[in-house]
């Protein structure tokens, strides 16, 4: 434990304890026992060989052999030990410091590991929590960052960031206390972790919502005129609305204090995807939530492609996060064909190839990412007869190790994403579903090896079986490769 001078002027002359361990003794040091131990085992060793010295003898004769056969198995044995000694001697000094152990509805419960629950810990109620903030300490040789979990004015508690989370990751405490304690105060900045390790602006950037709670200071959708971002865009008009939020078009807006980049200059025209965070949610679908808007931003950080939409920046404010958009002018394909009615074959090569070309760029990556909602309604189609592909919220890198949650549209959903196992090839499956709607005007049945040629017999058999190879249920009859779409399509011809 450690005492410092509290910084509050209103406080002058008093003193503000704060718990850096578990208890008041210093790491031990084990170096001494382990001479003595060292000494007396060899001063106990030399009584026993001198009184039997001969059997001895005779005993290491009849195993020099056996020990020179396993002679590997002793080298083996030194070097573990080796390495046990390294890593005893590096966590020696922070194996006393404090830990999380858990966070629940009651508080926080700090602890140190291998501790016995008959030992102390340390716990703070939510009430009594006051402030939470972050701070380096540049009185060691290196700089250590920290976290301060204050009670009231004279008794904090500090975390070294960098062990101080290894059973309850920092995003998930600070989450629970801003449900828990909404009146405390958050004074927490970014770990120099998170900043080498990703782009500023994509960085943790639903801690925001740790901002001061409160009641909402709108209501409904936002109005014609309205600004976000302190007064950085201004909303125009809005685009449409669904369960997760409302999308608008806005402007981009100059003035004081307003930061303008290079990608958002003054009158550029973008969209904006507003998503509800609920302010009195249970922990898990808050959690669920922002992980599915961090998810959608970190991958579409990442990504530089012509045929997928940009994303240009990120904000929470007023309990709503934002994701400001390239904004497309054009319907989706799926808006297009009621309007116009099925497409012709030649058309639908066209949108099918720059398909192709967006699924390799994602299958490509390293990791790949499935985007798992490949549909007419996620695909824009611009006047200049491109298309753009959006809406990542479902999307994730691929993991052959693991099985993810069903997600996307029924009748665009390979077989083995229904079970919960996507792969790139499932994307491939729902391209054919796309290209089936896409000429028949009609949405394939679920789960189906669909023919559009049997819905319109205009379709040629060409590009009715390459619509029927990439709906296979079984992957090794299924398209693998997007290169291998663009052959056989482009063999029927381009417009």
């Amino acid at each position: 434990m450690s005492i410092s001078n509290s910084k509050n002027k209103k406080n002058a002359g008093l003193r503000c304890i704060i718990v850096e361990t578990v208890d008041n003794k210093p790491p031990q040091d084990y170096k001494h026992m382990y001479l003595k131990l060292a000494i007396g085992f060899c001063v106990a060793f030399g009584f026993v060989f001198y009184a039997h010295q001969g059997a001895l003898i005779g005993l290491w004769n009849l195993l020099v052999l056996n020990f020179a056969r396993d002679w590997w198995l002793l080298m083996l044995a030194a070097t573990l030990f080796g390495i046990g000694v390294v890593v005893d001697e590096k966590n020696r000094d922070t194996r006393g410091l404090l830990r999380i152990t858990r966070v629940d509805t009651k508080g926080i419960v700090m602890g140190r590991p291998g501790q016995k629950k008959t030992e102390a810990t340390f716990f703070i109620p939510w009430n009594m929590l006051t402030c939470v903030e972050s701070g380096v300490d540049e009185s060691g040789k290196q700089p250590q960052e920290f976290i301060l979990l204050r009670m009231g004015n004279y008794l904090a508690y500090r975390l070294r960031r960098d062990i101080g989370f290894n059973w309850i990751d920092e995003q998930t405490l600070l989450m629970k206390a801003r449900q828990h304690a909404p009146h405390a105060k958050y004074l927490i900045e970014r770990s120099s972790t998170d900043v080498k390790r990703n782009d500023a602006r994509y960085t943790n950037i639903w801690l925001q919502y740790l901002a001061p709670s409160g009641k909402r200071e709108r209501k409904g959708h936002l109005q014609q005129g309205d600004t976000l971002n302190r007064g950085r865009f201004e909303i125009i008009k809005v685009l449409g609305a669904g369960g997760q939020g409302t999308a608008y078009l806005a402007k981009v807006l100059d003035g004081p204090g307003v930061d303008i980049s290079d990608r958002l200059e003054e009158g550029k025209l973008v969209a904006i995807k507003e998503y509800i965070l609920p302010m009195h949610a249970n922990d898990g679908l808050t959690t669920r939530l922002k992980d599915s808007l961090d998810n959608e931003a970190k991958i579409l950080s990442a990504i530089d492609h012509p045929n997928i939409v940009t994303l240009y920046d990120c904000f929470v404010e007023d309990h709503r996060g934002y994701m400001v958009l390239e904004y497309i002018d054009g319907p989706s394909l799926r808006a297009h064909i009621k309007e116009t009615g099925p497409a012709k074959d030649l058309l639908v090569v066209w949108w099918a190839i720059e398909i192709c070309s967006i699924l390799r760029y994602l299958q490509g990556l390293k990791p790949p990412i499935v985007h798992r909602d490949l549909t007419p309604d996620n695909l824009i189609w611009k006047s200049d007869r491109h298309i753009k592909l959006f809406d990542f919220t479902v999307a994730h890198k691929f993991d052959a190790q693991r099985l993810a949650t069903v997600v996307g549209k029924q009748s665009y959903m390979a077989p083995e994403q229904v079970k919960g196992m996507p792969c790139p090839q499932s994307d491939i499956y729902s391209l054919g579903a796309t290209m089936y709607f896409l000429l028949t005007g009609v949405d394939p049945e679920p789960l189906s090896v669909a023919s559009p040629r049997a819905v319109n017999p205009e379709v040629s058999e060409e590009l009715d079986q390459i619509v029927q190879r990439c709906m296979q249920f079984d992957l090794k009859k299924r398209y693998t490769d997007p290169k291998e779409i663009e052959k056989d399509l482009s063999s029927i011809g381009a417009p």
